[in-house]
């Protein structure tokens, strides 16, 4: 299971490497399925939409925010308000699409990426 995030599928201003690398990760599912799927492994990519709780989105993007000329509080205020319920995912969100993936129900999932964004990404 991999975690990816939106600027893996668009352009986005002052990340520097980081959506490249991210649309690293998504191609690496994706080839990493192909690979494995014949010995029975699934590989299945998260792409969440934010996740506020975690420290590591704030260490990343604190920057990118005063950069803008915004507080921490209005970035995630402006990430929230281009999903469709005006808000961020929960990290606990993220667990239960990671613990529903990695079940046997969702054996027809392999070499995909799950939009966790909240319409804010189509796919």
């Amino acid at each position: 299971m991999t975690v990816t995030s939106i600027p893996s599928r668009t352009g986005t201003p002052l990340q520097g490497g980081y959506p490249p690398a991210q649309a690293a990760k998504d191609a690496l599912t994706r080839d990493l399925s192909a690979e494995l799927a014949a010995q029975g492994v699934r590989v299945v990519g998260l792409r969440p939409n934010g996740l506020p709780e975690t420290a590591t989105l704030r260490e990343a993007f604190q920057a990118r925010a005063t950069a803008l000329g915004m507080t921490w509080e209005q970035w995630q205020a402006s990430l929230a308000a281009r999903t469709h319920p005006q808000r961020l995912s929960t990290l606990e969100e993220l667990a239960d699409v990671a613990a529903f993936v990695a079940s046997e129900r969702a054996g027809g999932l392999t070499g995909t990426t799950v939009n966790l964004t909240m319409g804010s990404l189509d796919d």
